[in-house]
């Protein structure tokens, strides 16, 4: 698929985050602290691999075998947390 003139030149004037996040649509969201952090690694849409309540994977705690993050999990604070630029 192809982008128009109009979309390309939206998206030279995004961040890298930004163009991403614009890009790569996540399954669901939530209120999680997670979603404000840069080392969020979403479930993209239409994925069917990780278990229905899994939103991602924190990708800084317990490198190389990432961190899932469910649903249900309540998160308020975090040491790993790294605002998006």
């Amino acid at each position: 698929m192809a982008m128009k003139k109009e979309e390309m030149i939206e998206a030279k004037k995004l961040n890298p985050v930004d163009f991403l996040a614009k890009v790569l649509e996540a399954e669901k969201h939530t209120d999680h602290i997670c979603w404000k952090c840069k080392y969020l690694k979403w479930v993209l849409k239409g994925s069917g691999f990780p278990p229905a309540d899994i939103i991602g994977w924190c990708k800084k705690i317990h490198w190389p075998h990432y961190w899932s993050i469910s649903e249900m999990d309540v998160i308020k604070k975090c040491y790993a947390f790294e605002a998006l630029k």
